[in-house]
C-alpha cells in the first residue's frame, strides 16, 4: 500500500513539473521563457486580422436572351484572438466578421409596336456582421501551417433596389430587410513570413470558398 501511495505521489510530482515547464511566460533569471504556444501558428498570444474574397454564386441565367445576371465576390474582413483559457487539446479563437456582396438581375427588352429599348433591374446589396469562432487543434497547428474549423453567427442586412425605364412600369422601389446569418467552415493557413500568411476556407452558408491574407500581431 505504501509503495502504491509513493508511486502516486511520484507520478503526481512528475506531472506537476511537466505542466510547470510548459506554463506560459515563466520569468527565470531575468529572462522570459517562450510560452507553451511556441512553434504554433495560433496560440494564447495570437491576434489575427483576415482579409478575404469568397465565391459561391453562379450565373444561373447565363445564355438566356435579354437577361443579365452578375454577382460580386463576398469581400470579408475578420478578426480573431484566443479565448482567455485553453480549451481541451487546442485553442479557441473568437472574434468578429464583416462581409459585403452585391447582386444584379437585369432584363432588356423591346415592344414590337413601338421603338425603344427598355429594361427593369433588381439590385441586392448584402452586408453581414457576425461573431466568429474557430478551434485550432494542437495536432493540426504546427510550425508555419495549421488547419482549423469553426462557425459564424450573426445578421445579414439586405438592401434591395428596383428600377425600370419602361413607361408602363416606370418606378423605383427600395426595400430593406434583416435576416439571420450562419456559416460553418474548415480552413487552413500557411505563414510565408513571420507575420503574414495566406489562408483558404471551405464554407457553407455565406461563400463556398473563401481565400485571402492574414496578418498576425
Amino acid at each position: 500500500m505504501k509503495k502504491l501511495i509513493s508511486l502516486i505521489i511520484a507520478l503526481g510530482s512528475l506531472s506537476f513539473l511537466a505542466s510547470a515547464n510548459t506554463e506560459t511566460s515563466k520569468f527565470e533569471g531575468g529572462r522570459t521563457k517562450q510560452s507553451s504556444g511556441e512553434g504554433k501558428c495560433f496560440d494564447e498570444n495570437s491576434h489575427i486580422i483576415n482579409l478575404g474574397v469568397g465565391i459561391g454564386h453562379a450565373a444561373y441565367y447565363r445564355g438566356i436572351s435579354g437577361i443579365h445576371y452578375s454577382s460580386s465576390p463576398v469581400f470579408s474582413l475578420s478578426y480573431e484572438q484566443p479565448w482567455k483559457k485553453r480549451i481541451g487539446p487546442g485553442y479557441l479563437g473568437v472574434g468578429a466578421y464583416a462581409g459585403f456582396q452585391t447582386e444584379l438581375y437585369r432584363y432588356d427588352y423591346s415592344y414590337t409596336y413601338r421603338y425603344g429599348n427598355y429594361y427593369y433591374a433588381h439590385r441586392w446589396n448584402y452586408i453581414t456582421t457576425a461573431a466568429r469562432a474557430a478551434y485550432h487543434w494542437d495536432v493540426l497547428n504546427k510550425g508555419k501551417l495549421e488547419a482549423y474549423g469553426g462557425t459564424i453567427i450573426g445578421l445579414r442586412f439586405q438592401l434591395y433596389h428596383y428600377t425600370s425605364n419602361d413607361p408602363y412600369t416606370n418606378y423605383q422601389e427600395h426595400k430593406n430587410a434583416v435576416y439571420p446569418a450562419f456559416a460553418v467552415f474548415a480552413g487552413g493557413r500557411y505563414y510565408f513570413a513571420k507575420n503574414f500568411a495566406v489562408y483558404s476556407e471551405l464554407s457553407f452558408g455565406i461563400a463556398y470558398l473563401n481565400a485571402g491574407l492574414s496578418y498576425k500581431f
